[in-house]
């Protein structure tokens, strides 16, 4: 991640632009966009970028602006949980990098890792590997190995080993990320709380607590001295932290950091974001098994109504709400209700097997999901 600057940048607000597909308007238009995205600020990165997309058009289709403004959008829709939205640009920006710059460029790479990603969120494994795969390659031939912007590529295919249950390839991939940080003064591009979270993650899944938790509070003791306390990666510190502390049954402190968590990312993210709808789907399940039936199904509802629109009706976290949501209404009697909303929950499992041979994410059978967010550049 690249360092915030403290002021965002607004349409409204940026100085005066060149004349009209010249570089320094591009430029201009560019640099606010990150500005704008870094501070999780999308509608205004979004607006930014399509102008930027604009001036491009100028450049000429093989011009590797073009490309760069491609996959600034597809950032920007992927940090939402836009991933169909996303896709298309990540696939754009990679075809129009090879054609401009040649296939072993670090931008290239960028492109793989971002698609990569996708690929992981939409089951096909396979694909996602070979991308991360092709992207490291390309990134040691330009860097150099072990040069320390390669711990993203490592921390985003330990991500898909750990979603496979592969965990021993996870966890070296993941130790091998933070190795290559160990060297930095902390002040680079690459965030280490990230990799810090995802390695905590598999110490959960796998039991290791003692190991998790400190961790996640590296974790957020960093991202708090970076980003302050009103940013989407703090609410998803919070979250991880509730994940933890449901799972060693300890209600009481999962139930205040889910309730934090939430507050930053409405306030931050926004109160339809992806990230919101995925806290509140964790802090329902916690009310559920907590016997706090009102509060569990206000929970439910609302995440339903947040991930179906921005992950799309057959995602496979929306096909878990449903089957939760499905076992609260079974307890309150509503049998009809109830197997309306399984049906649709098994509906969408068939739907994925019938899609991908891949087996199910590790996710969906915990008693949480946890808020993550890969590295993308």
């Amino acid at each position: 991640m690249i360092p915030l600057a403290a002021v965002l940048f607004m349409v409204s607000c940026l100085p005066p632009l060149a004349e009209a597909g010249s570089s320094d308007a591009w430029q201009t238009l560019t640099a606010a966009g990150t500005t704008a995205r870094a501070q999780a600020h999308y509608e205004d990165a979004e607006r930014l970028f399509l102008l930027a997309s604009h001036e491009a058009e100028q450049f000429g289709p093989g011009d590797a602006r073009v490309a760069t403004t491609l996959n600034n959008l597809g950032l920007v829709y992927h940090a939402q949980g836009q991933y169909a939205r996303a896709k298309p640009y990540y696939e754009q920006a990679l075809a129009r990098w090879e054609q401009a710059l040649g296939s072993d460029h670090t931008d290239v790479a960028s492109a793989l890792n971002n698609l990569a990603e996708i690929y992981q969120e939409e089951g096909a494994f396979e694909q996602a590997e070979a991308s991360y795969l092709r992207s490291l390659a390309i990134g040691e031939r330009a860097l150099g190995r072990g040069h320390p912007e390669l711990a993203v590529g490592f921390n985003n295919l330990a991500g898909l080993y750990r979603k496979q249950g592969r965990f021993i390839q996870a966890e070296l991939q993941f130790r091998l990320a933070l190795a290559l940080l160990a060297g930095t003064d902390g002040a680079g591009s690459i965030d280490p709380s990230l990799i810090l979270n995802n390695l905590a993650a598999l110490y959960k899944e796998k039991g290791l607590y003692v190991y998790a938790e400190p961790l996640y509070r590296q974790a957020l003791s960093l991202r708090l001295e970076r980003l302050g306390n009103h940013h989407p990666s703090i609410a998803i510190c919070l979250n991880n932290l509730g994940n933890l502390y449901h799972a060693q049954g300890l209600p009481e402190l999962a139930d205040r950091y889910y309730r934090e968590a939430l507050a930053v990312s409405e306030s931050a993210a926004g109160p339809e974001a992806a990230l919101t709808g995925t806290i509140l789907g964790n802090w329902a399940w916690l009310a559920h098994e907590r016997g706090l039936v009102a509060e569990a199904k206000f929970r439910y509802q609302r995440a339903l109504v947040i991930q179906q629109q921005t992950l799309g009706r057959d995602h496979p976290m929306v096909a878990m709400i449903f089957e939760r949501y499905a076992g609260l209404l079974h307890g309150l009697g509503q049998s009809v209700e109830a197997n309306l909303f399984a049906a649709r929950a098994a509906a969408i499992r068939a739907q994925q097997i019938l899609a991908s041979p891949a087996p199910a994410q590790s996710q969906q059978s915990r008693s949480s999901q946890d808020a993550q967010k890969g590295g993308r550049r």
